[in-house]
């Protein structure tokens, strides 16, 4: 018998520029840091459950909220109301008991692409034709473009030659082609992946860590783009370098000897791991100060 799907996230994307959204500035204007720390754990508090939160009674809600900020119950709903007046939370979904957005089931749907169960009825903001467009587009700002024979990748470019001839040392014809996307059935050309591949894709691909083939590969390279985006650059080349390192000493064998299946979520918390150990004390001091008091 099945289980019951999962509907929580366990991270979710925090905009570098949140700060500058004019709603959060008035925000942190009107209840300062207290304001900011309640609006980050109140999104965190959905995010756990689902696209909403579902709350019995809002004396738990301030009380929550109170406990974990340290403010006092009145404060906390001077706040919750003015994120409402705002519109950073739904009023209507709150009146009737939810604690939501469009904002957040928007990047809540676009999060769970890869899931059977993605969205529920219950308190859905969301049209089927807003839903069409988020699985239509990625929305990221370091995109990959591909244009005849050529990868782009920011000021680096890739160039993939579909007719490349022996080199000097005559190596064996039977060697696939370094340009190509080796698979279980052949060779494939980059230029026919249905998807925008993000430059450290590639890397994988090259380093034969994957064949582009997988299941599950769009969702690698959402995650590759989420974190050049997130981390120093430096420190993200670092982690998928020595990731690729130690996968190919193992040979996909994890620290007991056994066969590691789940290869995506393994590869996604070794990279973030890897890169959070990669970075500098000065980067992780001045990624974590903003969030760290919240959650604790």
């Amino acid at each position: 018998m099945a289980g019951k799907p999962k509907l929580g996230l366990e991270f979710f994307s925090v905009d570098v520029d949140m700060t500058r959204n004019m709603k959060i500035k008035r925000l942190m204007r009107e209840f300062g840091s207290e304001g900011y720390a309640s609006f980050m754990y109140l999104i965190s508090w959905v995010y756990e459950k689902g696209q909403f939160w579902r709350y019995d009674n809002l004396e738990d809600v301030l009380f929550g909220l109170s406990e974990t900020i340290n403010i006092n119950e009145d404060k906390a709903l001077l706040i919750i109301n003015y994120l409402l007046d705002v519109g950073l939370f739904d009023r209507k979904s709150f009146d009737n008991g939810y604690l939501t957005s469009k904002a957040i089931q928007e990047r809540y749907y676009y999060a769970t692409k890869r899931r059977k169960v993605r969205i529920l009825e219950e308190c859905c903001l969301l049209s089927e034709e807003e839903m069409k467009l988020i699985d239509s587009k990625t929305d990221y700002q370091n995109i990959i473009y591909v244009d005849k024979d050529d990868i782009h990748v920011s000021k680096d470019v890739i160039s993939v030659y579909k007719d490349r001839q022996s080199n000097s040392n005559n190596k064996s014809k039977s060697k696939k082609d370094k340009g190509m996307i080796n698979h279980d059935i052949g060779s494939v050309d980059p230029n026919t992946i249905p998807f925008q591949i993000n430059y450290y894709l590639q890397v994988l691909i090259n380093n034969e860590i994957v064949t582009g083939t997988e299941d599950w590969i769009t969702v690698l390279n959402d995650f590759l783009y989420m974190i050049t985006r997130k981390h120093n650059k430096d420190d993200v080349r670092k982690a998928i370098f020595y990731t690729i390192k130690r996968i190919k000493h193992n040979s996909w064998m994890d620290s007991l000897g056994y066969e590691i299946l789940s290869k995506e979520p393994y590869l996604e918390e070794s990279i973030t791991n890897n890169i959070v150990y990669n970075e500098s004390t000065i980067d992780r001091i001045e990624r974590m100060k903003n969030f760290s008091a919240m959650f604790y």
